[in-house]
């Protein structure tokens, strides 16, 4: 009996609003993993940026430690100079945390007729002694030379000098780190007098440049400082998170570091590409408010040389660049997958609510289904069982009374009472048996069965029924039929149950008819019960056999029955190893086929007989 339309408007509104609620909560998980994703790509942004900044100094801390230890002191003069450079060396080695990084140190010192010659440190001796040119050395010669020649003239005070004059510069090509060094002795006149003090400067200064500081670093410890610096702040547990590279620059650029030596080329499209050592554009510092002492009675803001230890990259050449590149492609790239890994989880989390949900509606509408068929399997068994034993009391009832005296009545009156309580104790077996189907299993003791004496037994039965009267049944089975292996008491009910059928649908042309015929191979048997009734209609054909199921021609015509007949003819089949079928059109009648597999034996004994 279908719900209507007022019964089932409650069901559609939750539905309504169970599926707002899922969109509602997918445009939410939309826009948290949109929201999850910004902040992770911040997140990332910031922890490169900070890694990079790290990278950049430990390896600008690392020169400036070399710098510091061959930085010169201003008031010391220059023969003394040169020798505070030796001992200045050994202190350096004896505490520096990589101490192959420097490999020579020269000094290339100015004469006082204008000449130059090349110093080298010889570590054994603690001394300087001049050496030729060597061939790492050779691209930087002519532009330290040209450096030496610099004075400052001026017949007034001269121009504070730019800021890598009295910077340390790192010439790549070797690579090396070159500083001045300006005499700056008091036999001189250093810059505290010449540019604070009062009165008309000199005609001409004194030359300030008493040589080059030429640090020549190990290019292998360089590779070793980088990898320690890339492994620590670009690598986690699991390995390099990023593929990291320091390369020159420009047409004839080359690596001059690589996390991955399987990367074949230059990184492309890197998410971070910055100097190495980053430029500054200050020259000097200006400083405000009143001058020194040396400065009194001037005017204006005064210059100071700068403080601390500067290196900046050589100008005469690129640069070197950090490049950064994740391992899963560009930050978009990582960012991009992680959303749709969140996206996929948040929606698989979805989809499996939507699917709960429906499982939960679906259980509710059977559950609800399956109230009504108890609803309706209780009517109509009331309705089957009051029949009988409405039949049964009124014949006794009779018979008590005395109404009934003559011998063909009373002989009348006992086939009738016979026949209905048949009838009521196969509706209450079909009951029990479906009962005891439902709490556990059915087992069958299978064996050969002959098929002729099982529908000859099933018939016998039958037949007796009110049911059977006026009925026409006839046979078709196949003299050379094999056994089929079956249980036999369990295949005589599953055949009663469909002649049962047979003749209670069939009531209408009164016609029956069992046959039974061997498969094409010989390997199964098929046992057929048609009638002549109305036929199934189409839409019910698949729901036939659940338990409980009455068409609505069936309750429209009130032909009496449970709704079990069918549903256990198929189990028992099923439970044998065959099947059960049904084809039908409506006006033409009904065809039940039980397809049973052929015994290898021959039945051994005849079926014994039912009472």
């Amino acid at each position: 009996m279908a719900p209507s339309a007022k019964s089932a408007f409650p069901r559609i509104a939750l539905v309504t609003v169970l599926a707002a609620v899922l969109v509602l909560l997918a445009v939410l998980q939309y826009r948290w993993s949109v929201e999850i994703s910004r902040a992770e790509r911040t997140r990332i942004e910031t922890s490169l940026n900070s890694s990079v900044n790290q990278f950049r100094k430990e390896f600008y801390r690392e020169l400036e430690q070399v710098s510091i230890a061959f930085r010169g002191e201003p008031e010391v003069s220059g023969t003394n100079f040169w020798t505070d450079y030796a001992q200045r060396y050994q202190a350096w080695a004896r505490t520096a945390a990589h101490p192959d990084l420097v490999a020579n140190v020269y000094v290339l010192h100015a004469g006082e007729s204008g000449d130059s010659r090349l110093l080298r440190l010889q570590p054994e001796t603690n001394a300087f002694a001049p050496v030729d040119w060597p061939a790492s050395l050779a691209p930087l010669r002519g532009a330290l030379e040209g450096r030496l020649t610099h004075e400052l003239p001026g017949p007034s005070p001269p121009p504070m000098p730019e800021l890598r004059s009295f910077a340390w510069t790192l010439e790549q090509r070797v690579p090396a780190l070159v500083h001045p060094v300006f005499n700056f002795g008091r036999n001189f006149g250093g810059p505290r007098e010449w540019l604070h003090a009062p009165g008309p400067p000199p005609r001409r200064m004194p030359r300030l440049l008493l040589g080059l500081a030429i640090v020549e670093l190990n290019r292998a410890a360089i590779d070793r400082l980088l990898g320690e610096l890339a492994q620590r702040y670009f690598a986690g547990p699991e390995g390099f998170t990023y593929y990291v590279e320091v390369v020159r620059p420009g047409p004839g650029g080359r690596i001059v570091y690589r996390s991955d030596p399987q990367l074949a080329a230059f990184l492309n499209r890197s998410d971070v590409d910055v100097p190495l050592l980053p430029p500054t554009a200050a020259d000097t510092r200006v400083l405000e408010g009143p001058p020194p002492r040396a400065a009194r009675g001037r005017r204006g803001p005064f210059r100071a040389l700068p403080r601390g230890t500067i290196i900046l990259p050589s100008p005469a050449e690129a640069p070197w660049q950090l490049v950064a590149r994740h391992k899963g492609g560009s930050l978009e790239a990582v960012v991009a997958a992680e959303r749709w890994r969140n996206l996929l989880l948040s929606f698989g989390v979805l989809l499996l609510l939507a699917v709960s949900m429906a499982l939960i509606i679906i259980s509710a509408q059977r559950a609800r289904r399956l109230a009504r068929l108890q609803i309706e399997f209780v009517a109509g068994v009331s309705h089957e069982l009051r029949t009988p034993v409405a039949v049964i009391c009124s014949a006794a009832d009779n018979l008590a009374d005395g109404l009934v005296g003559a011998r063909e009545q009373v002989k009348e009156y006992g086939a009738l009472i016979r026949g209905q309580g048949r009838r009521l104790a196969s509706m209450i077996e079909q009951i029990l048996r479906f009962t005891a189907g439902q709490s556990r299993p059915a087992s069958y003791d299978l064996g050969a069965v002959a098929v002729g004496e099982a529908i000859t037994q099933a018939l016998a039965s039958v037949c007796a029924l009110p049911e059977a009267e006026g009925f026409t049944v006839e046979r078709g089975i196949d003299p050379n039929l094999p056994a089929v292996q079956a249980d036999s008491a369990a295949l005589v009910r599953c055949l009663e149950n469909l002649v049962l059928n047979a003749f209670k649908y069939g009531a209408q042309g009164r016609w029956a008819r069992v046959s039974a015929s061997q498969s094409e191979g010989g390997a199964r048997v098929r046992v057929s019960v048609e009638d002549h009734g109305p036929g199934i209609d189409p839409a019910e054909l698949p729901h036939i056999f659940q338990p409980f199921y009455r068409g609505k021609a069936a309750l429209a015509a009130q032909i009496h029955g449970a709704g079990l007949g069918l549903s256990l003819a198929r189990d028992i089949a099923e439970g044998m190893g065959g099947s059960l079928e049904v084809s039908s059109q409506p006006g033409h009648g009904s065809i039940f086929t039980l397809e049973l597999p052929a015994a290898a034996q021959p039945a051994a004994e005849p079926l014994p007989r039912t009472a």
